[in-house]
């Protein structure tokens, strides 16, 4: 027996006239009811006609943006780009943190698909080569919602399936130049205070840093953390110190890991820059309130959350055209924890939260 309004009406605890304004994006319905009719739509597996041949009219003008930590300065500044796009489209972004772990971030993923979500805006936490995680990054650009796609954008990833849209930052080229500035100024055995191997782009990353020291020739020790904290930047700094392998250049994979590691050079007495020179990635505002404060990579991040922004919207409205492989260039910002004679004023070097000066 086919299901008719009213029955949808009778599990939502609402009148029929209410389910209508549902179903025709009415303004004058509260978001509670909304849910309400929704949940109740289905459980009971109301078709409707015609609305329902084209969903599209049902849209719930939210998406949901996955990030892997909040600890993490840079995606706050991420999350900016995103919610600044859509609140100008009348669109509500929500945020969730899958804690840099694969199995949490496929249930977020798993449960955004049973919601009445417009599109998903994804920076994974990992990049595994298992059978698991290939099967789901794989699943992610065929996400559906009642035989409607749910599109998804990738961010800082190349390992997620190609037929989605992505973007990111050129790591390659960033940690490249991190490394060179490094060699060009005398260092020669240098340390990477890097991520996970599973973390997105870490290869890209290793390789620009090794295809430096093929030029100028040099060491490389890795250390790989997980967190991207202040803490794994001290904690490996004072793990540098109790092997007896101290170098003489650091580079950091991001500026809060850059910011441990040179406090722990300062309670160790290690002199910054003459005696050990560090690079952050990234950026922000921490990186500028260090004494010294910390040669870094600044990225576009808030522009990447508006260049994924206007994929997502882009696809949301009908785009049906192939994936977008979008790459950002960062630019290398030198300071004084590599150089003394770096500039030292903070209104030579500031940078608000929307990347907008690099200097």
């Amino acid at each position: 027996m086919s299901v008719k309004i009213k029955d949808v009406a009778k599990a939502a605890g609402v009148s029929t006239a209410t389910v209508s304004r549902v179903l025709n994006q009415s303004a004058n319905v509260c978001e509670e009811l909304k849910e309400r009719v929704y949940r109740a739509i289905e459980e009971t597996n109301y078709s409707m006609n015609p609305i329902a041949r084209d969903l599209k009219n049902c849209k719930r003008n939210q998406i949901a943006v996955v990030l892997p930590s909040l600890r993490r300065t840079d995606s706050i500044v991420v999350f900016r780009g995103i919610s600044d796009f859509f609140r100008e489209k009348k669109i509500t972004a929500v945020l969730f943190e899958s804690d840099s772990e694969f199995e949490r971030e496929k249930e977020i993923i798993q449960e955004l698909e049973q919601e009445w979500i417009d599109g998903i805006i994804l920076l994974p936490g990992q990049c595994r080569k298992d059978d698991a995680y290939q099967s789901y990054s794989k699943a992610l650009h065929t996400l559906k919602k009642r035989n409607v796609r749910i599109p998804v954008v990738a961010l800082e990833t190349d390992h997620v399936s190609w037929q989605m849209d992505t973007v990111r930052v050129d790591h390659e080229t960033a940690f490249y130049e991190n490394a060179a500035h490094l060699l060009e100024i005398g260092r020669r055995n240098l340390a990477f205070l890097g991520s996970a191997e599973d973390a997105p782009l870490y290869c890209h990353e290793v390789r620009g840093i090794q295809r430096a020291l093929s030029e100028y020739g040099g060491t490389l020790s890795v250390i790989k953390n997980n967190n991207f904290t202040v803490m794994d930047g001290y904690h490996s700094v004072k793990f540098l110190l109790q092997e007896a392998a101290m170098p003489d250049g650091i580079i950091c994979a991001n500026d809060q890991v850059a910011a441990g590691a040179l406090n722990a050079c300062s309670e160790a007495g290690i002199c910054i820059p003459s005696e050990v020179a560090i690079t952050g990635f990234g950026g922000v505002a921490l990186s500028i309130v260090t004494t010294p404060a910390i040669t870094t990579t600044v990225t576009p991040k808030y522009q990447m959350g508006l260049k994924a922004s206007e994929f997502l919207f882009e696809r949301i409205e009908g785009y049906e055209g192939p994936p977008r492989h979008e790459i950002l260039k960062a630019q290398l910002a030198i300071r004084n924890s590599t150089l003394r004679s770096a500039a030292k004023s903070l209104d030579a070097i500031v940078l608000d939260d929307r990347n907008t000066i690099y200097k």
